[in-house]
């Protein structure tokens, strides 16, 4: 089956131009690429292996974009565990934010 590239208008060309250079997250820039390298004229399969995803993920993405415009494209809430420190805690634990690994490597310096 054959999705046909959505009839963009400028607006929405140049939304989604600036959300694939500045979108928050990079999956929801990857998607706003995915619908206007359609709009361009690439196919599902083009467009898979670019993404290397499959056609039925491009097809999802652009359908989610024709049923919802661009709040469609957008990172949505994930799964897993919540972080514990708020983040004014995170600031004044002196670590900004970084992650220690479980077990430090023998004579890694650890951050101040």
């Amino acid at each position: 089956m054959k999705l046909a590239p959505p009839a963009l208008d400028a607006t929405q060309v140049a939304q989604l131009e600036y959300a694939a250079a500045h979108g928050k997250h990079p999956r929801e820039r990857r998607r706003a690429q995915a619908v206007l390298s359609q709009h361009r004229g690439l196919s599902l399969q083009q467009l898979a292996a670019a993404y290397a995803v499959s056609r039925d993920t491009v097809r999802e993405w652009l359908t989610r974009f024709e049923q919802g415009g661009m709040a469609a494209l957008a990172e949505g809430p994930r799964s897993g565990r919540l972080t514990k420190l708020d983040a004014a805690a995170q600031k004044s634990s002196g670590l900004g934010g970084q992650l220690l690994p479980a077990t430090a490597p023998a004579g890694a310096a650890l951050p101040a």
